[in-house]
């Protein structure tokens, strides 16, 4: 056994991956990583059947599950080819799951990305339950006197492991920094979570790729790595080799900031449970009940979640704790709400702790149609009441006008309205919840095709409008993107295109013109 080996298989068991009885699916693209990891594993399963003295699949229960996304044509199929190659020569069951992921992704509003994790794990959920049936079955049905104790004492616990290696953890933490995560989020990726293991996470991909060489193993390349279309391979081909050129060994610093914050969270966690389950925060959730959501991530799935309508958490409570115990309550308080964390960042947390200085009925718009308000001693997180039909809401007293709305599917030769109180937007471009209101200091607005972006100030200074009237101007906002400087600009980033599904028209009723006020 290589160093290398003994490295592994330690990290294994120094985490309790794998016992002895379990099963394993493992997805393998062909490419290093999980290549690595598969042949690692057989050799893993044969020094656990040596040790228990069973059969090498009593030891540990191998199936392999390769994913054609159907995205890259034949290199795709010569990649399943090979993939099958591999299990049929070493003598592992394997399952071919074929999706087309570009069209998945343009049914579902996701990127290639994350339609391709979703899929992904959701055949990986399906594998892992049809093992677990199957060992079930064989150990219920075939146990005897002569079969080795664990095989007839233990539950037979299915595992799903994935190839993610110690460049993959550095890659997501600064992933994850670029896109304002909290601390818990900077310590990346875990080696175990659920029924998900990561036996390669403290593992090179110089490591990876040596072992192979050592052992003479051959593995293919998939090309979409090596193009920077992609988020994560912009921050793997673009900024880790500046950071490498910097220090040699950013990324072990960057793994081992990672696991302080880590332990940091473990150690705080108590601090957190201490307050998410004391029968005040439980009796502050309203209207508790499962609601599918749909999980991103490592679970990447449409999944059953308790959710509630509301919760308000006691300030008092909140400002005991250290900030980042606060921040997560906060951020498990609005997953409480929306089911989900994905597009939660820094700045929604920090926005909502800002409550806590702020006078009563102030409040912040958040994702998924939510928002947060400060309630004299407590902040209540809830979701918006009304549906997206109704979701202009005046909340600026000052405002002379209100707005009527109307949705509709969009078809080529849709007559697109460029009256001046009339502006028709993309639903399916909005991201929280869309509020008629005047100007705050941060708003800003698109104002090219290529996302470039000006401050709400400075373009109305730009329009020569007075000062003192600034403040006096509607606008329809999205959180702090403004949608539509109303009277003056629609953004570049809401309008209709092609691609457009549903169409929003919104009309500006001014209330001197207003025939119901």
């Amino acid at each position: 056994m290589s160093g290398f080996d003994k490295d592994v298989f330690n990290y294994i068991e120094e985490n309790s991956m794998l016992s002895p009885g379990d099963g394993v699916i493992i997805g393998v693209s062909g490419g290093a990583d999980s290549v690595c990891l598969l042949r690692l594993l057989i050799e893993y399963r044969d020094k656990l059947a040596d040790k228990c003295s069973c059969q090498r699949n009593e030891a540990l229960c191998i199936r392999v599950i390769h994913i054609n996304h159907m995205i890259r044509g034949k290199e795709a199929d010569r990649d399943q080819s090979f993939v099958e190659e591999i299990c049929r020569n070493m003598d592992i069951e394997y399952t071919v799951h074929s999706k087309d992921i570009p069209a998945m992704a343009k049914e579902t509003g996701l990127t290639e990305e994350e339609a391709g994790r979703q899929f992904r794990y959701e055949c990986f959920e399906d594998e892992a339950w049809k093992l677990e049936q199957e060992l079930h079955h064989i150990y219920e049905f075939t146990s005897g006197k002569n079969r080795p104790d664990f095989l007839q004492k233990k539950a037979h616990f299915v595992r799903i492991a994935v190839a993610h290696n110690k460049n993959d953890l550095a890659e997501t933490v600064i992933y994850n920094m670029v896109r304002g995560s909290s601390l818990t989020g900077l310590a990346g990726i875990k080696p175990v979570r659920g029924r998900i293991i990561r036996p390669l996470l403290d593992s090179s991909r110089v490591d990876i790729e040596g072992y192979l060489a050592e052992i003479g193993q051959d593995y293919v390349t998939d090309s979409t790595n090596l193009v920077d279309e992609y988020t994560r391979n912009k921050i793997r081909l673009s900024i880790m080799p500046v950071l490498n050129e910097i220090n040699e060994g950013a990324v072990d610093h960057i793994v081992e900031i990672a696991g302080d914050l880590s332990r940091l969270a473990r150690d705080t966690e108590s601090e957190i449970n201490e307050l998410l389950n004391s029968a005040d925060y439980i009796s502050r959730k309203k209207n508790v009940r499962m609601e599918t959501v749909k999980k991103w991530g490592d679970e990447g799935r449409e999944i059953e979640k308790e959710v509630c309508d509301s919760i308000s958490i006691p300030i008092d409570r909140l400002k005991e704790m250290r900030s980042f115990a606060a921040g997560e309550v906060i951020l498990i308080s609005m997953e409480n709400v929306c089911g989900r964390r994905k597009d939660i960042t820094r700045k929604h947390i920090n926005s909502i702790f800002a409550l806590t200085e702020k006078d009563t009925g102030k409040h912040v718009d958040l994702p998924y149609d939510m928002y947060a308000e400060k309630n004299y001693d407590s902040i209540i997180i809830r979701r918006n009441s009304f549906k997206q039909e109704d979701l202009m809401d005046v909340n600026d007293v000052t405002l002379k006008g209100r707005i009527e709305i109307s949705r509709f599917p969009y078809s080529e030769g849709t007559d697109i309205s460029k009256k001046e109180y009339t502006k028709m937007i993309d639903c399916d471009k909005i991201k929280s919840v869309p509020v008629l209101r005047t100007m705050n200091k941060d708003d800003y607005i698109v104002v090219n095709s290529e996302g470039g972006t000006k401050k709400l100030s400075r373009f109305l200074s730009a329009q020569k409008i007075e000062k003192n009237l600034r403040d006096s101007i509607p606008v329809v906002a999205d959180g702090d993107e403004i949608i539509w400087v109303v009277g003056y600009r629609l953004s570049e980033r809401y309008k209709v295109t092609p691609d457009t599904k549903t169409v929003m028209r919104m009309d500006y009723i001014s209330s001197e013109n207003d025939p119901s006020s």
